[in-house]
Formats: C-alpha cells, structure tokens, sequence
C-alpha cells in the first residue's frame, strides 16, 4: 500500500498543491468566453438573429417607393414590409408586386391598408391601391416566414422592380 505524500507548505503557510499555471490559463479561456458571450448578446438586441433591433430591417430605396423589409427573420415568426411610396399627386391608384418566390419564403397574414383589386399573374400577384394622398402614403404587410434560410426574392412598386433579399433562421 502507498503513502499519501503531503503537499509542501508555501511561504504563505499554506498546505496545498495547485498547478497555477493551469489556473492562469483556465481564467484566460474563461475571460475571452466572458466576451464572446457579451458580444453575442449585444447582436441579439441589434437584431442579428431577427425579431427587430436596426440589424434585422433593410431598407431600399427604389424610385417610386422606399421598402423597409426582414433582412433577417425567424421561422415562423412574424415580421413586417413598410412600403412608403413617394409622392405623385398624378398617380389614382399605386401597385404592389410581389414575386412567386415572395409568396414561397412569406405568408401574407395581413395588409393595411386593404388593396382594392388584386391580380394574379404568372410571376406572381399585384396589389393596387388608392393613391394614398401627396405624400405619397404607406402600405404595411404583416408576414409569416414560411421556410428557412437564405431567400431571394422580388417587389415590385407601380411597374418598377427590385430584387430583395432575406434570411430565416430555423
């Protein structure tokens, strides 16, 4: 049967064995996982992984319309697309197009105000409203993300198209 060896007693009197270097090493991984932890949470309140803060909506400006959509969404969540149209007093209605692919990534759960016609082409539907007034007015979608990953899609505003982009987290 061995002995159990007794620690030798340190200037400061006391009886312990520690590896210190270990230690120092240990508190240097744990410092840095301290940090990468806060800055993972300071993403989270800028909206990096979707569920709003000023990372999660892009905005285009486009001629007619300036289009504030998900750049980074979650399945099944909810988010929202801001359409602003710029003024035209000349204009009696201004259309909305959204691309097959639009209606593949997003489910449309709620529009306001209401289009007051609607038409479904081969590319996808176009939504037409009352000319907001002289400042031109603003059309909010209320969507549901319906698949996950990176998502490409087109919107369409009185004629002119442009291509946006989103991405879903499962």
């Amino acid at each position: 049967m061995g002995s159990l060896e007794q620690p030798t007693v340190r200037e400061d009197g006391l009886q312990l064995d520690e590896h210190r270097r270990f230690q120092e090493r240990f508190w240097t991984i744990e410092r840095l996982a301290w940090c990468v932890f806060a800055l993972i949470i300071v993403a989270g309140l800028l909206g990096a992984f979707g569920s709003g803060g000023p990372l999660a909506t892009k905005v285009t400006v486009i001629d007619k319309a300036i289009v504030e959509h998900p750049r980074i969404g979650r399945w099944e969540g909810t988010d929202e697309m801001i359409v602003r149209f710029k003024s035209d007093p000349a204009a009696q209605t201004r259309s909305l197009f959204l691309s097959n692919t639009f209606s593949e990534v997003f489910q449309v759960e709620d529009i306001q105000p209401l289009p007051v016609r609607t038409v479904l082409e081969a590319s996808g539907q176009r939504l037409f409203f009352d000319n907001p007034g002289h400042d031109g007015g603003m059309v909010t979608l209320h969507l549901r993300a319906q698949s996950a990953g990176s998502a490409s899609f087109s919107v369409g505003i009185d004629g002119e198209l442009a291509s946006l982009s989103s991405f879903i987290f499962p």
